[in-house]
């Protein structure tokens, strides 16, 4: 076991150098983003999500624009388009059909279920999740006692937690919508007005909330998250493809840049996390030099 973080770091940004051959020149292609825009706005916090997309943007070599449209206009916006992306995205085979995705320009963890701190909720909760705080979100649903879990229909939560909640969507347990935000944890506002009992959120996102809330592991759920830009189809998307992808894996070797990805990640998950990340990036670069 490598006990010196540092080093195990330089020790994949030097193995990562051997991965990424150098790209030929590439056209420039002017990029327009839509979705998650609020990352981009000045009044923005400065959370990793947002600092990491400014970082990227900044080492795109061409310029960049924002359209600020409602989440589900973007993505119909985008599929007319010729040279839009969206940022803080998940790569599913279905949303494969309708867009083009960069390489993961950084990883997420877990989803969590995500609970009032006073929700009448609890003691089936916890009695439930044992001394591990972990659920079993299968189990959960079918109980007639179950909290009203709010969902998302234009999000995906990962294939095993999709493939369970697409099967309850008429049941008395899920409550689903479909968010016209561009923010980040659209469903949270629904949980503090109290109108649903639960979500499944990332933690650091579930705690910019103003209340108090309480957070339960779930089995179904993927141990980390990959995050995307899905960008339009067609040559001009991909030129801006391939120049996005340049931006993640020069930034990707960058110790600075590794560092605020595993911002929001469990320490004892750092090396994990890292690992899982940019073996991704390798393998995916590997694909795309053989094409």
């Amino acid at each position: 076991m490598i006990k010196n973080v540092r080093l195990y770091w330089r020790y994949l940004i030097l193995l990562s150098a051997c991965w990424f051959t150098v790209a030929p020149t590439l056209r420039a292609e002017s990029l327009v983003i839509v979705d998650a825009v609020s990352l981009l706005q000045p009044q923005a916090q400065p959370t990793n999500e947002s600092l990491l997309l400014r970082q990227l943007l900044q080492a795109y070599p061409a310029d960049y624009s924002i359209v600020d449209v409602s989440r589900n206009r973007a993505r119909e916006w985008e599929k007319t388009a010729d040279n839009a992306c969206m940022p803080w995205l998940k790569k599913t085979a279905a949303r494969q059909q309708d867009f083009l995705f960069s390489l993961p320009y950084m990883i997420e963890a877990a989803l969590q279920l995500v609970v009032a701190a006073d929700s009448d909720a609890l003691p089936l909760l916890d009695r439930l999740s044992g001394n591990n705080n972990t659920l079993s979100l299968t189990h959960l649903l079918q109980l007639k006692q179950a909290p009203l879990l709010g969902i998302e229909l234009n999000r995906t939560y990962g294939n095993n937690i999709d493939s369970l909640v697409s099967q309850r969507y008429a049941s008395w347990s899920i409550y689903t919508r479909t968010s016209s935000s561009n923010e980040t944890g659209s469903m949270l506002p629904m949980l503090e007005r109290g109108f649903i009992d639960a979500t499944l959120e990332y933690r650091k996102v579930a705690e910019r909330s103003v209340m108090s809330l309480r957070y339960y592991a779930i089995q179904e759920a993927e141990p980390f998250n990959l995050v995307y830009f899905a960008c339009s189809k067609g040559e001009r998307g991909q030129r801006v493809v391939n120049l996005l992808n340049e931006a993640i894996k020069l930034k990707s070797q960058q110790v600075a840049y590794q560092q605020l990805v595993l911002q929001s990640i469990a320490e004892k998950n750092h090396d994990q996390a890292l690992q899982t990340w940019l073996q991704t990036l390798k393998l995916a670069s590997e694909v795309e030099q053989h094409k």
